[in-house]
């Protein structure tokens, strides 16, 4: 009998504050990084605009989006920030490289492959899936023609005897009957 009580068995507890931890990582990993890479960071900030945007609109929890998009995102971005490491990493060789078209073409366009591949990929998956089914269905149709023809009509059931007694399964299942009792 369950009376919704624990009977002597603990629950382990759940550390409360939320995203503290989260938040002390966030600021151990950031404060350095503007302090001492300020150019860079501006850079990054703009640049991964497109992979915030993909964080906040995917309802998804698993967060498929951004983690489509801000991985390509990152690599648009990273050409620019290696050749500032390389010359001259100053706030204005970060505003010069914002200033020029081809980085925002570069940074921007790479997200939007991002995106694309985050639309195209499960529809032609999809696709791929349901042509190796209707294969698979087409082998087995050839295989059941062949064990009907060497073994007699009794050994395979026709689809529409298998249609009628899946609705009879189904029927009794939702009547509460046990499926060995369809049969009326």
């Amino acid at each position: 009998m369950t009376d919704g009580k624990s009977h002597g068995k603990k629950k382990p507890h759940k550390a409360s504050g939320g995203g503290g931890g989260a938040f002390v990582t966030f600021l151990l990993v950031v404060t350095p990084a503007v302090l001492f890479a300020m150019p860079t960071t501006v850079l990054a900030a703009v640049g991964m605009i497109p992979s915030l945007v993909a964080y906040v609109a995917d309802r998804d929890p698993a967060k498929s989006a951004s983690m489509t998009v801000a991985p390509i995102n990152v690599c648009g971005i990273l050409p620019f920030a290696m050749d500032m490491w390389k010359h001259q990493h100053t706030m204005q060789a970060a505003m010069h490289l914002l200033g020029d078209p081809l980085t925002w073409l570069v940074m921007y366009g790479a997200a939007a492959v991002g995106w694309a591949l985050y639309f195209l990929i499960p529809p032609i998956v999809t696709n791929f899936e349901v042509m190796r089914a209707e294969s698979r269905i087409e082998v087995l149709t050839a295989k059941k023609a062949e064990l009907t023809e060497e073994w007699g009509p009794d050994v395979a059931i026709s689809d529409e005897a298998l249609l009628e007694k899946n609705k009879a399964s189904a029927q009794a299942q939702s009547l509460g009957a046990p499926s060995g009792q369809a049969k009326a």
